[in-house]
């Protein structure tokens, strides 16, 4: 009897294994990209900083582009922090396949389009307003309330 069952829970789990490699899958993207993204908005950090100690007239003296490129700096950071963090969530059962992969888009397309809509519209700007990149922010916040309410909805959907 005991060998009949070694199937069914082999079988259950070949069913169970497309979805669950689809989720890992989900979750190194996130490891990686967070990992990655959070070096290259922390090298920025660095830049600012030594752009602050060689006293550079370029950042220190444009309010609006040092503004800017602190913002994006901060949000690069924060949502790289963010996808770390997420490698938690790529795998909520509560979440179906589809709904766990636009989430997904959506974080990875926020985290990439907001602060990089802050730092072009900071780099090249009007007199008193940011330059045109900065419509990527927007766009990016848009993707990243996309995916917390998809997380949203999940987290109040009652369990079965």
């Amino acid at each position: 009897m005991s060998a009949r069952k070694e199937p069914r829970g082999e079988s259950s789990t070949k069913e169970q294994r497309p979805e669950g490699a689809a989720a890992e899958r989900l979750a190194l993207l996130h490891r990686r990209f967070g990992w990655t993204s959070l070096f290259a908005w922390m090298c920025l950090g660095l830049v600012l900083e030594l752009a602050h100690g060689f006293k550079l007239g370029g950042y220190l003296l444009d309010p609006l582009r040092r503004e800017f490129l602190t913002l994006a700096h901060f949000h690069g950071a924060l949502l790289s922090v963010l996808n770390l963090v997420y490698v938690r969530w790529a795998e909520a059962p509560s979440l179906g396949a589809t709904q766990r992969l636009h989430a997904s888009r959506a974080l990875v397309a926020g985290t990439v389009l907001m602060p990089l809509g802050f730092l072009l519209g900071g780099i090249q700007h009007y007199e008193g307003d940011p330059g045109l990149g900065i419509f990527l922010a927007p766009i990016g916040a848009l993707a990243l309330l996309y995916c917390v309410l998809i997380q949203l909805r999940a987290a109040w959907k009652p369990e079965r």
